[in-house]
């Protein structure tokens, strides 16, 4: 029996993962499925989706891929069906789909962009979280995970205006509440900007670099880069047993850089 799977058990368990095929998303549901989860693989990267289905069990009915485009309301409850259907249960969910507008100011943004945004960062958590929750309820309970951006509680002039929308998620504390007596329980992570490639892209919409490049080398300096394996593990927790006791949790992991 593996560490994770020893002190983090989530044999039986089925977790929902949107936006699974690539990037964090990917990482976390890696770590979910060394726990014992079998999983939904949400995403609408085919391709890519059932790839990584095969890699985690897919043969095994480990995990499984469904194309799903989360702003789509009436797909999401098809698909939410089809999995209950599948697995028998559902357990966990993980809304980890989105989208950068692109645009560091709101009054450059295309309507159409901000809209985009809307939907699939708030919108498609919104709905996802709705349509799990009868299944949910008849699992006995389950965890949902929010998984936003360290902006979405501190934004800042040259932030990317997306993140407002994230922030409107920051309801997961009013979530915990009304659904405590349900045995679900509700959290938020909040990641800083991790990844390299993640990383320049944001610094290249930003204007004056020289503040933000000497507070992440502060940051590195004392606890090394971060890595989207510290996201996925910060969420197996989460999600397991382990935090039976914890919920509206809102975990902010940036090695302090957003205290600057």
């Amino acid at each position: 029996m593996s560490q994770l799977s020893t002190y983090f058990p989530l044999k039986n368990k089925v977790a929902l993962i949107t936006g699974a095929a690539r990037g964090m998303a990917l990482h976390i549901a890696c770590a979910l499925s060394a726990a014992g989860a079998r999983l939904a693989i949400l995403d609408v990267h085919e391709g890519e989706g059932r790839a990584v289905a095969g890699l985690l069990g897919g043969r095994q009915g480990k995990a499984k891929f469904w194309k799903l485009d989360v702003s789509d309301s009436n797909a999401v409850r098809k698909t939410v069906t089809a999995i209950d259907t599948h697995f028998g249960r559902i357990d966990i969910l993980i809304n980890s789909a989105g989208v950068d507008a692109d645009n560091p100011y709101a009054e450059n943004l295309p309507l159409r962009q901000w809209e985009r945004a809307l939907q699939l960062n708030v919108n498609g958590s919104i709905v996802c979280s709705k349509h799990v929750l009868p299944a949910m309820v008849r699992a006995g309970g389950g965890a949902i995970v929010n998984v936003l951006s360290l902006c979405g509680m501190a934004g800042k002039r040259e932030d990317s205006s997306d993140h407002a929308s994230q922030a409107a998620l920051r309801m997961t504390r009013i979530n915990a509440k009304r659904y405590a007596s349900l045995n679900i329980r509700v959290h938020s992570v909040q990641p800083s900007v991790i990844r390299p490639p993640a990383l320049a892209a944001m610094l290249r919409k930003q204007g004056d670099l020289s503040q933000a490049l000497a507070d992440r080398a502060e940051v590195e300096l004392r606890v090394g880069r971060g890595s989207a394996t510290d996201v996925a593990a910060a969420i197996l927790y989460l999600v397991s047993d382990a935090s039976h006791f914890v919920s509206g949790s809102e975990l902010v992991i940036d090695a302090g850089y957003g205290g600057r």
